[in-house]
């Protein structure tokens, strides 16, 4: 009897030091799964989040507790991400939540999003077609998908609240006119009809909000104000290009004649005014421009300015690699040049649709591996250029 207690004893003191010994393993794998995989750094202007791996981070979302990103790991050419990552700003750590469905071909190549939702857009690097997918934040799950096809194409997307916009087309169809090797070719090579659609995530329902003429660069994109979408409809060649807006309240589409040929790279200032370029077939945007459309006025608001990409907000706020411009309802201006003193030409706002707050990327050697969060209060405006 007394041997086989003591046999007894011994077994579970053998299962006791398994346990034990597959926990510290599990432990220590998990300690190497969950390794910090970035640094924080503050100082008085900004906050900078750094990834300790290689990689550049674009189309990101910087919510306030979680930076959603892409993340390109190409070392000599560009690498786009497979992954839409979450990088939590207080543990440090990087997870995946999302890996693209075209396997070894599948790319993201746009994200964006708020506090509620994501949207992105998984292809694959050889196609024009993308599955548009919605994840609910909170739920952390993917809640629909939006294909498109050869007939009814779509690269870019907005996100207003719980609704997305973006403009869809056919890239198939051929154009009717000649090509006869002159200037209006442009307006026909490649160009074609395009629906503005909309998503309602909540109710799940789908709308065509206006047919815009021609599809080309650079208004192929929609832009946004608190209430209001903007585009470009380019018409025919010999006519005049319409600034569009649609109300998102009343419903209701207004077009502006600004009697230009060429004019685009819109930024919302609100929902009565907008900053955009003049440019032509043969030249490069110069000098950036404010419409008012309740009294038809336009304004220059820097003639030396080139740079088309700028980031904008929708509430007043447009920044380029030359300027920070603020313009209220008013159309007063303020200027500021602290991020560019500050980081010159090595910033960039990477994002789908308008800012969200004074956050970028920059670079440390090759890689952008950084996103800086700077502050409001280092800006120093000035009220001239």
């Amino acid at each position: 009897m007394m041997k086989k207690r003591v046999v007894f004893s011994l077994i579970l003191l053998f299962l006791l030091a398994g346990s034990l010994l597959w926990i510290y393993k599990l432990d220590n794998n998990k300690q190497e799964q969950e390794q910090e995989a970035m640094e924080v750094k503050k100082n008085k202007d900004s906050t900078q989040y750094t990834l300790k791996d290689q990689g550049s981070l674009y189309s990101f979302v910087n919510n306030k507790d979680i930076l959603y990103t892409l993340i390109d790991t190409g070392e000599e050419e560009a690498e786009p991400s497979t992954d839409v990552f979450a990088l939590d700003k207080n543990s440090r750590l990087k997870s995946s939540i999302y890996t693209t469905k075209n396997g070894y071909e599948g790319e993201i190549s746009a994200l964006g999003g708020n506090e509620n939702y994501l949207v992105w857009l998984d292809g694959k690097y050889n196609s024009y077609l993308y599955t548009m997918v919605v994840y609910d934040i909170t739920q952390k799950k993917v809640l629909t998908t939006i294909e498109s096809t050869d007939k009814k194409s779509f690269d870019d997307f907005i996100l207003l609240g719980h609704t997305i916009y973006w403009i869809e087309s056919d890239p198939t169809k051929q154009p009717e006119e000649e090509i006869t090797g002159e200037d209006k070719d442009t307006m026909i090579i490649g160009n074609h009809a395009g629906k503005i659609k909309s998503y309602n995530i909540v109710s799940g329902k789908f709308q065509t909000i206006d047919t815009i003429k021609t599809v080309n660069y650079p208004n192929e994109i929609l832009t946004v104000s608190k209430d209001k979408l903007w585009y470009i409809d380019n018409r025919d060649f010999e006519e005049t290009a319409l600034i569009k807006t649609y109300d998102i309240v009343t419903k209701e589409i207004a077009a502006y004649d600004l009697k230009e040929q060429f004019l685009g790279h819109l930024k919302p200032i609100n929902n009565h005014s907008v900053a955009f370029f003049k440019y032509s077939i043969h030249e490069t945007p110069v000098g950036l421009y404010l419409y008012d459309t309740s009294s038809n006025n336009i304004t220059l608001i820097n003639a030396k300015e080139t740079d088309n990409r700028a980031a904008y907000d929708g509430k007043g706020r447009i920044i380029s690699n030359m300027m920070t411009y603020e313009i209220n309802t008013e159309g007063e201006m303020k200027f500021s040049d602290a991020i560019q003193q500050t980081f010159y030409d090595n910033f960039y706002f990477s994002c789908v649709g308008p800012i969200s707050s004074l956050s970028f990327t920059t670079s440390n050697g090759v890689d952008f591996s950084s996103i800086i969060e700077f502050n409001e209060e280092s800006l120093e405006w000035r009220t001239e250029l």
